[in-house]
Formats: structure tokens, C-alpha cells, sequence
């Protein structure tokens, strides 16, 4: 039942996915566009998952405190990939945003939770690694700067993992359930993000406006999919060791929005991806 959860989960994230691109090419890619679509996001999913919880939320100080560190990583992150994506490629910030989601929860599970040690699932792990490296790496040398920036994003986003399994495990401090979370985490991603939007300088190359209730529209639907994607992810989390659910999440990812971009935007599947998504979609599978 947890596996088909998650399946779920990652079928819900590439049509995401989607979202996200048709929100970019229509409103476009600056910083600005970002936290706003960041920020937006975060309150529907917050009002969203209050409505359904019976306008009712509980919140106890250890759960605010994952849920805003949660959404700090996420933001950090985010910031760091913007300065990443001046001189590189979304390429190389998917690279090592995707490989630090799967790889610090799985280390920190097997040193930390006493999850057992697998020799398929590692193997499983490293075949992941090897198709989201192949369908991600451009072959752009990196200076030392934007070397650390990405090792930056690699840690944050592991811990952005890390940080939503302990919330789920723990069971010493008062917790509120997986509904409650998403709403806690709602809230600190539309005030984070917002922040941001506000501090941001408009760019001359933000020629591309949407009408403000298209962009509600797209906002409310992705908040929507992404909430419901990471309620049974916790879900998940709760359930099932880390180092499982996290590789699991990430190579069906790419199996799941290879397929959707191929669906909803006739993207072309090359060689290189058609064995990438072999890859992920091998190792996924070793996972169950």
C-alpha cells in the first residue's frame, strides 16, 4: 500500500512538473516569477489542505520548527540555484539537486535510524545516480565557486529530506499529523518566498506577464498536485525505511516527467535520456 503511495507521489510530481514549465513559459524564468510562483504555491497549499482538515489546524512547537526549517533549506536552496543558473545550465543544478534528495537520506538512515544495509538497494542507488548524472551532465567544467554552490544545493536538499523523515519518525517530541505538516509547511513557504518576491529587482527581460488570475489558476492547480504528491510522501516517510523512499521518489521522478514532457510537450526522447530513464526506471524497481 506504501509503495503504491509513493507511486502516486511521483506520478503527481511530474505532472507538476509540467505545471511549473507551462507557468515558465508564459510568465518566464526570472528571479521574480520564481518567488512569486514559490510563494503563491505555498498559500494554496495551505488554504487547500486547511479546507479539507475542517478549517482546523494543530501545531505544536517541534512541528513548526521542522516545517520552517523545511521550508528554509527549500529556499536557500532555491537562491543558490538562481545564482547557479547564471553561469551554468539547469542541467548541472538538477544534477546535484536530484543525487543530494536521494543520497544524504539514504546515508543518514543506514548511520542514523539503524535501517538495514542492502547490497541490491545500494546497488539499485548507484544505478539511479548513474541515470540521473547521464541525463543531466553537460560536460562544462566548474570553477571552484560555482563548485561549492552546487555541493551547497546538494546538502540542503538532503536535509530537506532528512528533515521531513525525522519530523514523521519522531516519536519524543509532540507531533501533529502528516495534514497538519503540509499546512505548517505551506505557510512558511508562501512567508519565505514572499520575502524574497518582495526583495527581488524586476529584470529588464521580464517582458512576459500573465494576467494575475491565470497565474492564481496555475498557482491553486500546482499547489494542489504538490500537496497531495508530498501528504503521501510523508505518508511514506512514516512507513518505510529512507532509504528506500527517497532513491524510489527520485528515479520515478524521472521516469514519471520524462514521460510527461514527452505527453504534454512532444519533447523528443534522445538516446542519451531513452538510457536514462532505463536506468532510473531499473533501479526503481530494485527498490520493491
Amino acid at each position: 500500500m506504501y509503495y503504491a503511495m509513493l507511486t502516486f507521489a511521483v506520478i503527481l510530481l511530474a505532472f507538476n512538473f509540467a505545471l511549473t514549465k507551462l507557468y515558465q513559459k508564459k510568465n518566464g524564468v526570472s528571479e521574480k516569477a520564481g518567488y512569486l510562483f514559490n510563494s503563491m504555491v505555498g498559500l494554496f497549499t495551505a488554504l487547500i489542505f486547511f479546507a479539507s482538515n475542517g478549517f482546523t489546524v494543530n501545531i505544536t512547537p517541534f512541528s513548526a520548527i521542522m516545517g520552517f526549517s523545511y521550508a528554509a533549506l527549500v529556499t536557500f536552496y532555491t537562491i543558490i540555484g538562481f545564482k547557479i543558473l547564471e553561469d551554468g545550465t539547469m542541467a548541472l543544478y538538477t544534477l546535484f539537486l536530484m543525487v543530494g534528495g536521494m543520497t544524504i537520506p539514504y546515508i543518514y538512515g543506514l548511520l542514523f535510524l539503524d535501517e538495514k544495509f542492502s547490497y541490491l538497494r545500494t546497488l539499485a542507488l548507484f544505478i539511479i545516480m548513474a541515470g540521473v548524472a547521464l541525463a543531466n551532465y553537460s560536460g562544462e567544467k566548474l570553477d571552484k565557486k560555482r563548485l561549492m554552490m552546487c555541493i551547497a544545493v546538494f546538502v540542503l536538499n538532503g536535509f530537506v529530506s532528512v528533515t521531513s523523515k525525522l519530523h514523521q519518525i519522531e516519536a519524543v517530541y509532540d507531533t501533529v499529523d502528516t495534514q497538519d505538516f503540509v499546512i505548517i509547511t505551506g505557510v512558511a513557504k508562501f512567508i519565505f518566498a514572499g520575502i524574497l518576491y518582495l526583495g527581488a529587482k524586476k529584470e529588464e527581460s521580464e517582458n512576459k506577464k500573465l494576467p494575475f488570475r491565470f497565474v492564481l489558476l496555475l498557482t491553486a492547480g500546482s499547489a494542489a498536485i504538490a500537496g497531495l504528491s508530498s501528504f503521501f510522501q510523508l505518508i511514506g516517510a512514516a512507513n518505510l525505511p529512507a532509504t528506500v523512499i527517497y532513491p524510489f521518489v527520485t528515479g520515478g521522478t524521472i521516469v514519471f516527467s520524462s514521460l510527461a514532457g514527452m505527453i504534454f510537450y512532444r519533447e523528443k526522447i534522445t538516446l542519451k535520456t531513452a538510457i536514462s530513464i532505463f536506468l532510473c526506471f531499473v533501479g526503481t524497481l530494485m527498490f520493491l
